[in-house]
């Protein structure tokens, strides 16, 4: 059986508001193709925790392209 590994750095975000990187290092954030209006889904993690979430499209998360 072939194992495949995705590498998603803890890469933080960009605050839509000021412009600011914010948890660089302690936090990854990425989009989903999955958006409503002005939101959009979100894969939110960190050494302890993950989680989707929904989140203002103004704020700059990272964005992964994966092939199957």
């Amino acid at each position: 059986m072939c194992k495949r590994y995705v590498l998603l750095p803890m890469a933080g975000n960009r605050n839509n508001s000021n412009g600011s990187l914010n948890n660089v290092g302690t936090n990854g954030n990425y989009w989903n193709s999955t958006v409503s209006g002005t939101n959009a889904r979100n894969l939110n993690f960190n050494n302890s925790n993950a989680n989707m979430n929904t989140n203002n499209r103004a704020n700059g998360n990272s964005v992964r392209c994966l092939n199957d």
